[in-house]
């Protein structure tokens, strides 16, 4: 019998693998992606810019990446949970346990702040940054983060005044994420900092994931991130599925 907890069946003996095949699904933004990490590297990935969308779009694209192999080759699903757009959270999120459970895997969950962190890293941002994240309202989702990317405080729902108060407050160099453009327009007198427009990625999730996974069987079900109510409440069937 399945234990909600842990989305788990038999995988007590489940012994670390040095090289997991990973499936990455994310559905948090203005985009929709799904990678395949494989052999230490992402070895396919499908990703298309979309403000909607994502719940047609999201399994082709797995089926997709995992290519001939098949999802029966995957030792782990992991997923972005967040914050981002609800629907497209609350698609990727039971699609990733849903896909767990009927492959006997583990799936782990990822913030979206984490996620785009990376890909400004990756991107050539150094120093201390902001990550601003589209909320579809006039405010944003907000965090701030060290040179070594220790983040100052938690991530919080800020207005455009606020979040440029965090940027001096903290001396952030680069201002990243996929509501810097609207923040850019909302405060043109901030310029000391690099703007970074970018949407997340399934890949780099991938690639994080691969870095954190300890290889353990059970690892507790992955949440979405809500830093602020939804606009519209979830059918009855999805509301038990992000409960489980």
């Amino acid at each position: 019998m399945l234990d909600p907890g842990s989305d788990s069946t038999k995988r007590e003996k489940m012994s670390p693998i040095s090289e997991p095949n990973i499936l990455a699904l994310d559905a948090a933004g203005n985009a929709c992606s799904a990678a395949l990490w494989a052999d230490g590297r992402v070895a396919s990935e499908r990703w298309e810019a979309m403000a909607r969308g994502h719940a047609e779009a999201l399994m082709p694209m797995a089926e997709a990446v995992v290519g001939e192999t098949g999802f029966g080759a995957l030792d782990l699903v992991a997923v972005t949970t967040g914050p981002g757009a609800y629907t497209g959270l609350r698609i990727a999120i039971a699609a990733a346990r849903g896909l767990a459970l009927a492959l006997d895997v583990p799936v782990i969950g990822i913030g979206s702040f984490d996620v785009h962190l990376r890909r400004a890293r990756e991107g050539g941002a150094d120093g201390p940054l902001m990550i601003l994240l589209e909320t579809k309202r006039a405010a944003f989702y907000g965090q701030a983060f060290a040179a070594d990317d220790a983040p100052h405080g938690g991530p919080d729902v800020m207005d455009g005044e606020r979040a440029a108060a965090e940027i001096a407050k903290h001396g952030l160099a680069t201002a990243a994420g996929d509501a810097v453009g609207r923040f850019a327009e909302q405060q043109p007198t901030v310029r000391a900092v690099a703007f970074r427009e970018q949407d997340a990625s399934a890949a780099t999730l991938a690639a994080l994931a691969a870095e954190r996974w300890t290889g353990e069987a059970d690892v507790a079900p992955p949440r979405p991130m809500y830093l602020r109510p939804p606009d519209t409440s979830p059918p009855a069937a999805d509301r038990q599925i992000l409960r489980g």
